[in-house]
């Protein structure tokens, strides 16, 4: 009972989280000089302190402000607080990318999503935006307080990024010590400061970057 009551109290401060509207991507500039097109579909650790989910309105509290670049450009996608899988997979439309960023579990853990439910969302979502590469991303520890297992459900991620041909990158291991938040990486136990935005975003960065 504890665990449930903990992880519903989880759940709403996620919700709770969420602007009014955060809006979709819009395209960015033209390929002339060839940037990397990235499609992105999360929640709250990838919509961060932005203003809107664009290029020019991500915040430095989104991993993504330090990930992009004038070569990686945001081209489209949805990161809404809150949002679990299944809420994306209602939301995401094709866009036309080279690499999708997937960066969802954290809320359908805390909502007791069974994993089946959400590889399923996840493949759909990655079928839908159609992109060539897939990076899907680890999620951040949570705080003991809700009796969550990320360690676990980081291992169903990875197992689901090899079957599915996907690169497996985790980001958050740049902000764990052990299975736990790293100092100063979180204020309230789920989401990063803006440094761990940044070290993660540094790493997502690479892996965009990589010739993987």
């Amino acid at each position: 009972m504890r665990t449930m009551a903990a992880a519903g109290a989880l759940a709403a401060m996620l919700v709770a989280c969420a602007p009014a509207d955060p809006g979709g991507a819009t395209p960015g500039p033209s390929a002339a000089s060839s940037p990397l097109r990235v499609a992105v579909v999360g929640d709250s650790l990838s919509f961060g302190d932005s203003s809107v989910f664009t290029q020019e309105g991500l915040g430095e509290g989104s991993y993504l402000f330090w990930a992009l670049g004038d070569d990686a450009l945001l081209a489209g996608g949805t990161a809404v607080p809150g949002a679990t899988s299944l809420h994306q997979l209602e939301r995401v439309t094709p866009v036309e990318a080279d690499v999708l960023i997937l960066a969802l579990g954290t809320n359908d853990l805390a909502w007791g999503l069974p994993f089946e439910e959400t590889a399923s969302a996840l493949v759909s979502i990655a079928g839908v935006v159609a992109a060539p590469r897939v990076l899907l991303l680890s999620i951040p520890p949570i705080a003991d307080d809700y009796g969550l297992d990320t360690t676990a459900y980081n291992r169903s991620l990875r197992a689901l990024a090899g079957e599915q041909g996907w690169e497996w990158v985790d980001a958050a291991a740049a902000i764990r010590e052990g299975a736990a938040w790293a100092p100063g990486a979180t204020d309230d136990g789920v989401h990063y400061t803006v440094a761990a935005a940044r070290k993660v975003g540094e790493a997502v960065g690479e892996a965009l970057r990589s010739d993987s």
